[in-house]
């Protein structure tokens, strides 16, 4: 009986590995500052995503500057990340790659759902979407809105998405 069960077992684990082989799973967990390609023939049914993470957001001289993980998920590819700071002006929603001053001050980031900074004097809102992915093959990833609360008009906020080492 114990034999049995052995072989049982082994066919199982056999069979598991052939299946996670097969589905392109290499179980590393490397990343590189960008994607690399992993050897794989996997059939891609969609190519994959690019997410951005806020870790920080900082407000200093009018401008909101959000800090955070960059990842690029492309099928068949090892994943690749890079640390980023944007600055984003809440009066054109213009997003430019910068470090925050070293004195802004920080924005609480809460647990769940969009991180909101409302902007002192003004009836504007930063709105920062930390669930926001776009397909690999774009060039820019949407993570928000500037939100005009005097006439309702929004404007997208884009990070440029395009992975550089």
């Amino acid at each position: 009986m114990q034999g049995r069960a052995t072989k049982w077992m082994c066919g199982i684990v056999a069979t598991l590995g052939v299946v996670v082989l097969a589905m392109g799973c290499s179980g590393s967990d490397g990343y590189g500052a960008c994607p690399t390609d992993n050897g794989s023939d996997e059939v891609c049914v969609w190519e994959g995503g690019i997410t951005f993470v806020p870790d920080k957001v900082l407000l200093a001289d009018g401008f909101v500057f959000v800090h955070g993980e960059m990842m690029w998920s492309p099928c068949s590819m090892t994943p690749g990340k890079q640390i980023r700071s944007y600055g984003i002006d809440p009066m054109t929603a213009v997003t430019k790659r910068m470090d925050a001053p070293a004195d802004a001050e920080p924005v609480p980031i809460p647990a769940q759902g969009k991180i909101e900074v409302k902007l002192e004097g003004t009836m504007r809102r930063v709105v920062i979407d930390p669930g926001a992915a776009i397909s690999v093959n774009k060039s820019k990833l949407p993570i928000g809105e500037v939100v005009n609360d005097d006439n309702g008009i929004t404007v997208p906020i884009e990070l440029e998405a395009v992975c550089d080492e």
